[in-house]
């Protein structure tokens, strides 16, 4: 009878242990899970960060691009609107031929180019980051990416127009026999009656001016007006980070 209870006692002890070290057992894997979890969470961590990081260095270099643009196309407005007052003058016969004698610009109305160059480095490494990463929640990125696609197009086509017409205004003054004293910026009285009252030249005015002074002037101040939204937005949330 003794022997039974000493086995008895003996396997209740086994017993015990064996759950002890279940327990145990259960209590490493727990740990183990949690330690990977932590690390996966970690690595999480990081990476946000990185692509935040690297999201904001591509937003700097847009916001950049973007003051950059905004500048040219002051620049590109100031021309175009002296451009367009002068030669409305002309065109409406209101500017005396001491004023035009005096008008500098007055001699390459039609002949000087303007072009509007908008900055991409920051939209190029943005395409690049977009492709690679999902960021269809993003309502900046959208914008910015649907700002350059419609303009972008837009003010190309415009720099190639302008550029053709001024091109070939240029190469109708090759035929004329003041052309060479134009060039080195004598004033003829030749010239002078051919700027101010020869029709085919006030044709080229009044179309030089709708490609230039109208369309192309439209372009770079709509440009300019959504570069600040844009540069504004960019700023806001560069500020909030």
């Amino acid at each position: 009878m003794l022997r039974i209870f000493r086995n008895l006692r003996n396997s209740s002890m086994k017993n015990k242990k064996a759950t002890s070290y279940l327990f145990y057992a259960l209590g490493e894997i727990f740990l183990v899970m949690i330690g990977i979890l932590l690390a996966l969470q970690v690595n999480n961590w990081n990476q946000k960060r990185i692509l935040k990081n690297q999201l904001d260095g591509i937003l700097l270099a847009v916001s950049n691009d973007l003051k950059t643009d905004t500048l040219m196309a002051g620049q590109v407005i100031q021309h175009y609107e002296l451009n367009n007052e002068k030669s409305i003058q002309l065109l409406k016969g209101e500017m005396t031929k001491e004023e035009f004698e005096t008008c500098a610009e007055c001699r390459s109305l039609i002949t000087v180019y303007k072009p509007f160059v908008i900055q991409l480095k920051g939209y190029d490494q943005l395409k690049n980051y977009t492709d690679q990463q999902s960021t269809q929640t993003d309502s900046l990125l959208t914008t910015i990416t649907q700002f350059y696609t419609v303009f972008k197009k837009n003010i190309d086509d415009s720099n190639l127009f302008v550029k053709e017409e001024v091109l070939n205004n240029l190469n109708s003054y090759r035929e004329k026999p003041w052309f060479v004293d134009w060039t080195q910026g004598v004033l003829t009285t030749e010239m002078v009656d051919y700027f101010m009252k020869d029709q085919e030249h006030l044709n080229h005015i009044a179309a030089h001016n709708v490609l230039a002074a109208q369309n192309h002037l439209r372009f770079a101040r709509i440009y300019k007006l959504n570069a600040i939204e844009v540069l504004q937005r960019i700023n806001k949330r560069l500020s909030k980070d």
